[in-house]
């Protein structure tokens, strides 16, 4: 039987390990994401149905219609008149097919499917499509566009339809794209990418690259004991913090000044106890007793009607000894104490750095 904590080894290996994979894909989400309908087929059929009108304001012209015949491999001259690209078209038993768009030279119906298995009735499409439509001067082509293939399951009659995976459809589209610039109108266009990047989304299998699932896979049972480490980790330094709080609270009033406090955690191992001593002046000074896995150091700088410079001649008036970080625009109580500090060592601690602070100036 494995143990169910983890040795200092084990950890180090886990982040060492975390450490060495290289940064995971950012991902941005699109318009339509934010808007939240990524995934909705009817959304993406409507969108459609207006790229694909050539006389639409977004003045791409053919481009669409071009790209979908030539990936069936056919040559179909689009004049751009007389075409009429047309929603949830009725057939007689009440099915409805996505986008049935007709001219005087062709006829193409287009079956979209984004997640789910092909079920409709195909050979129902295929008979309304023909029988409404099919002359010897206008063929009738049929076009699923979908995902992934696997949503078609190889037994299933298509009835003729022929299966375009929207991947080599917008790879046909960007193909075509240049000569359209100048043509293409905003803000169609930026319309347009982020209804492309929204599908390429979808298609994404997964965010991980091999590398990390190997890893994961590789350690997956420490790892999943690391979480129950770290969150026996925040619940001591909680309770620290907490013990702290009953020290200082029980003195605050004998101190000179209002003390408010409170406490709070960053999203990383950091816990926090907070104090605002409200200056005679109105000037707010706030005081952090920060806890880490190294242990305690304390904090200060303005909580309100101030600056770092008030924070600075304060503390410089009562001769408190401290540090300025680089990256930190607060003062750095120069005396800390390590993690396993006893509580009355902490509270001793914390109580000598509030009394300096509201003390009478050094005169």
């Amino acid at each position: 039987m494995t143990s169910s904590v983890l040795s200092i080894e084990q950890i180090t290996h886990l982040i060492e390990g975390l450490k060495s994979l290289p940064p995971s894909q950012k991902h941005e989400p699109t318009f339509m994401e934010i808007a939240g309908y990524p995934h909705y087929e009817n959304v993406c059929s409507n969108i459609l149905q207006f790229y694909l009108q050539p006389d639409n304001e977004h003045g791409f012209g053919s481009l669409l219609l071009d790209s979908l015949f030539t990936l069936i491999n056919e040559e179909v001259v689009i004049n751009g008149q007389n075409i009429d690209v047309r929603r949830e078209e009725s057939t007689d038993i009440g099915n409805r097919i996505d986008l049935v768009i007709k001219s005087d030279d062709f006829v193409l119906g287009i079956e979209n499917k984004l997640f789910a298995d092909l079920y409709n009735d195909l050979g129902d499409y295929t008979n309304h499509l023909e029988n409404k439509y099919l002359r010897e001067d206008r063929p009738v082509y049929k076009i699923i566009l979908l995902l992934d293939l696997i949503q078609i399951t190889p037994s299933k009659d298509i009835h003729g339809f022929k299966p375009i995976t929207y991947a080599l459809f917008f790879e046909k589209v960007i193909e075509n794209i240049g000569s359209y610039f100048l043509t293409a109108r905003e803000p169609h266009v930026a319309f347009l990418r982020d209804f492309i990047q929204t599908i390429q989304n979808l298609q994404r299998k997964t965010s991980m690259d091999q590398q990390r699932l190997t890893f994961f896979h590789d350690n997956q049972h420490d790892l999943a004991k690391l979480p129950t480490e770290v969150d026996a980790l925040r619940k001591d330094m909680r309770e620290k913090v907490n013990q702290l709080r009953v020290i200082i609270a029980d003195e605050a009033a004998l101190l000179p000044f209002d003390i408010e406090s409170g406490v709070w955690r960053f999203s990383d191992l950091r816990d926090f106890l907070w104090c605002t001593v409200k200056t005679s002046n109105s000037f707010w000074l706030q005081v952090d007793f920060e806890l880490t896995p190294v242990g305690w150091r304390s904090r200060f700088f303005y909580k309100k009607n101030g600056g770092i410079n008030d924070v600075k001649q304060w503390v410089n008036a009562r001769e408190i000894q401290y540090e300025i970080l680089p990256d930190e625009r607060r003062l750095i109580y120069r005396d800390k104490l390590p993690y396993d500090s006893s509580i009355q060592e902490v509270g001793t601690w914390g109580l000598e750095v509030l009394k300096k602070l509201t003390t009478a100036p050094v005169v």
